[in-house]
């Protein structure tokens, strides 16, 4: 269990023409909400487009600082910067549990700096775009270096968005993520990780989308013969790619206050690996991975009065090789032949773990106050074939 003794951020906004902020937000395929906007998260949906003939830039920011307290032992990233869950148990010859030990720090890592564009129309589309950085680095190895988060454009249209760059993965549903004061935002109950893509937003009625991409990996990869690495995406010669519908239904009783709103989806994602080209006899091969997940959620919320809103989020998901999404979960060899050790000679097939996850987040905001609670249940289903080989002295899973 994790204790947070303060989460400090103080938000640094000027806006470079004066623009107000507010007025940018009435003029989006997909609107936002209070609630959101207030959380240290930002995503691609948080700074929407307006007709105009100039550039305009608004500089903002943050500075995070966390101080926490563990009970046991956790699974963790950045120091403790990214809180996953609490370890298991590691008895030594003893029997007493290794892990069952607690812990403390203090990170500012979670800083950030943000530019957030406004350009002139083109194409008839109205244009946007973001750049933001932070200084959690590219990895463990990367502590305090300033590591690119988001980095795209939008291009909005009357019934259409598309969106090129680097941010949010669709899977992780940038307007359904937890408002956990931790920064994993419900991972590992959810997809978690920005990736390079195109994305495009298709209104087709009023309060219906389809949501299309192609993605590639950049900082969360997957695993495989050479260690973490985009390679065996890119040797597959096919992005990772998705569809999703999702409902948008606003009932509004001003131009800034919705009285009331649903959103609801259902998404399904394809990803397609080749962990390696030549087998250990040096024979070419082209054996890939097929994975395919799922996912359906919901978020309703209500404005009591104009102090007073709650909501509540649910969301399911069901993943193969989920690994580089910060859950639990991988891919294995594919079973052989039983009587045989593994063998890297053999030209072998592979075969996905599956992951089943699901949660929820209440949550009430009073003036500036939030408060809430998030649960969340994740089970590690195993393989549907055989793994070959599989003891512990010589796993054949990655993830």
């Amino acid at each position: 269990m994790r204790i947070i003794y303060t989460f400090l951020c103080f938000c640094i906004l000027f806006n470079t023409f004066g623009q107000d902020v507010e007025t940018l937000r009435k003029t989006s395929l997909q609107d936002t909400d209070t609630i959101r906007i207030k959380n240290t998260i930002t995503t691609a949906s948080d700074y929407l487009p307006e007709k105009q003939k100039k550039w305009n830039l608004t500089w903002s920011g943050l500075v995070g600082f966390d101080a926490f307290w563990d009970t046991r032992k956790p699974v963790e990233a950045r120091d403790g910067g990214i809180y996953l869950y609490p370890a298991d148990v590691l008895p030594d010859k003893n029997g007493t549990d290794i892990n069952a030990r607690s812990s403390f720090n203090f990170v500012a890592m979670n800083t950030r700096l943000t530019l957030k564009i406004q350009a002139p129309q083109a194409l008839g589309a109205k244009v946007s775009g973001m750049v933001e950085g932070w200084f959690m680095g590219v990895s463990s190895n990367d502590m305090n270096g300033l590591a690119m988060r988001h980095a795209f454009i939008k291009m909005d249209w009357k019934s259409t968005q598309l969106l090129l760059g680097h941010t949010w993965h669709p899977l992780f549903t940038e307007r359904m993520f937890a408002y956990t004061v931790a920064g994993s935002a419900g991972a590992p109950f959810q997809p978690f990780a920005r990736v390079p893509q195109i994305r495009v937003t298709q209104r087709f009625s009023k309060n219906n989308f389809l949501l299309l991409y192609l993605n590639t990996q950049r900082d969360l990869l997957s695993l495989g013969p050479n260690g973490a690495s985009s390679e065996y995406l890119r040797q597959s010669a096919i992005p990772e790619m998705g569809l999703q519908y999702i409902l948008d239904f606003q009932k509004k009783d001003s131009e800034k206050t919705s009285q009331y709103n649903i959103y609801a989806g259902l998404g399904f994602n394809y990803k397609r690996l080749v962990p390696r080209l030549i087998t250990a006899d040096t024979i070419a091969t082209n054996k890939g991975l097929n994975s395919y997940s799922g996912i359906a959620f919901l978020r309703y919320d209500i404005q009591l009065n104009k102090k007073l809103k709650v909501g509540l989020k649910l969301k399911g998901v069901f993943m193969q090789n989920s690994y580089e999404y910060l859950m639990i979960g991988g891919y294995a060899i594919k079973e052989y032949d039983k009587n045989k050790p593994l063998s890297n000679k053999v030209d072998y097939d592979y075969t996905n773990l599956n992951t089943l996850s699901y949660w929820g987040d209440l949550y009430m905001n009073y003036r500036s106050w939030e408060i809430g609670i998030f649960g969340g249940y994740c089970k590690n289903l195993g393989s549907f074939s055989n793994i070959q080989d599989f003891t512990i002295k010589n796993p054949t899973i990655r993830g």
